[in-house]
């Protein structure tokens, strides 16, 4: 027991810095809600992040029925509570918390035991046991927690981005499936108004007022509204089984209907080049993730730089033999770096830091070239919209009533008739496609500018909370 006591003083001695310094939780609890955080007023939907991730991801109850017509607002909703990828991302960031939690701590006391034999007939059996704590991480602490502190952070502006680009992916989509709908709905008119022309063709030709050529003509126009219809049918189912992937409902039955408009497509007006070039630089949450691992790289350069120093390793040792003589040994090991000096593992982490560097330029590159295009493409189809609706779309469908009325006073044939109806149908067709560019340029632009225009012109803010 005299042993015992004195073992047990002296673990606790060797302990108790462990205890005090180990002090950060596992818990990711305040992690996952700055990535909530960072999100907000970035998703284009009034749900906040940390209100959708409250429920697990398989949980469909509550936002939508599956059967009623849907909205960008509930697909953007459905999205961020059943959407397994933002929970992946979430998960991530657990992870990142649990390596700052462990570079916390210190390594474990090693204990030691012997019992002896005398081989002198006079001293009787020793016994000893020996307590051992390694000490370099007491200097090294700072550096290794401000490797994994800077880790966390980046994960968690990584978890933040996904989350952005994962809803405009959403919105993106569902643009995708109202310019299908809409094209559905343009191939019937289409079709409707071919099958009229097929039976006044017909009617007059009857009579002999038309050749029979003139029925041929209306009816393969007839047939080809009807294929191209069929097409359109199909081509908007696809667009919703995108969709439902898109907010996790991959295996939904697709008998719903998108309603609302195009995003973006009859804005006015839009940003400034030079607004958008900085929006990309700053408000960026992959531009702040990059930089942060930079900052990551650098500590872990500095943690290098230590193994220039000698390893220290603390002992003591408490030996007592069978006369009741002991003995309280305390003492030192070094590791001198003689053979291994660790500048092949500073040169590492030097390269590492230059990396990481060229990484964010390239991201920053990326994220201005990826805004600037958008803009660019944004406001080319903005104006096909103006031109095609103002113009092209209005005068045809005034030269097709122009040529109905016509033909039926017998003033033009039906072949001019067709010839004018395929031209409008081409044109509004156009139409669609350019607005579906224009709104699918604006998601993009928003995503490139950090997800809305609305956000202050600064950069994330991860300080004071991923690692509180």
């Amino acid at each position: 027991m005299h042993i015992r006591s004195k073992v047990t003083l002296r673990l606790a001695a060797l302990t108790l810095p462990a205890i005090v310094t180990g002090c950060i939780s596992t818990d990711p609890g305040p992690a996952i809600e700055q990535a909530g955080l960072l999100a907000e007023g970035r998703t284009s939907t009034a749900m906040t992040p940390g209100e959708a991730w409250s429920a697990p991801f398989t949980d469909r109850s509550g936002i939508w029925n599956g059967s009623d017509p849907i909205d960008q607002e509930t697909a953007l909703r459905v999205a961020l509570r059943n959407d397994p990828e933002l929970r992946r991302q979430l998960a991530l960031v657990a992870e990142r918390q649990a390596d700052l939690a462990q570079s916390s701590l210190p390594p474990n006391p090693a204990i030691g035991f012997g019992v002896g034999i005398a081989t002198d007939g006079m001293s009787g059996a020793p016994s000893m046991i020996q307590l051992m704590q390694q000490l370099t991480w007491i200097w090294t602490i700072k550096d290794r927690m401000d490797v994994s502190d800077r880790r966390l952070k980046a994960m968690v502006l990584d978890a933040a981005g996904t989350t952005v680009r994962r809803t405009a992916a959403v919105r993106s989509s569902f643009s995708r499936l109202l310019h299908a709908q809409e094209l559905v709905a343009l191939h019937e008119r289409y079709a409707t108004t071919t099958a009229t022309s097929l039976d006044l063709t017909g009617a007059l030709a009857e009579v002999g007022e038309l050749p029979s050529l003139e029925v041929d003509r209306a009816s393969i126009e007839h047939r080809a509204a009807e294929a191209a219809l069929a097409s359109a049918r199909l081509e908007a189912r696809t667009r919703r089984i995108e969709l439902l992937r898109a907010i996790g409902w991959p295996e939904h039955r697709t008998e719903f209907s998108a309603i609302g408009t195009f995003a973006g497509a009859d804005r006015a007006t839009g940003p400034s080049e030079t607004e958008v070039i900085e929006r990309a630089v700053l408000v960026r949450l992959d531009v702040a993730a990059a930089e942060q691992r930079v900052l990551a790289e650098e500590a872990d350069a500095r943690l290098q730089g230590w193994r220039r120093l000698p390893e220290v390793t603390g002992m003591v040792d408490f030996r007592e033999n069978a006369s009741g003589r002991t003995a309280t040994l305390p003492g030192a090991s070094v590791s001198v770096p003689v053979l291994d000096d660790g500048s092949a593992a500073i040169a590492k982490a030097s390269a590492r830091v230059e990396q990481a560097r060229l990484a964010a330029a390239i991201t920053r590159e990326n994220a201005i070239e990826q805004a600037r295009r958008a803009l660019n493409r944004w406001k080319q189809a903005r104006q096909q919209v103006i031109l095609f609706e103002d113009g092209l779309v209005s005068s045809a469908r005034d030269v097709v009533t122009r040529s109905e009325l016509s033909f039926k006073a017998g003033v033009s044939d039906a072949t001019e008739l067709l010839l004018t109806q395929r031209r409008m149908i081409e044109l509004e067709v156009e139409l669609l496609a350019e607005r579906l560019t224009a709104s699918l340029a604006w998601v993009e632009l928003e995503d490139a500018v950090g997800g809305s225009f609305d956000l202050p012109l600064e950069r994330p803010d991860t300080e004071g909370r991923a690692n509180s």
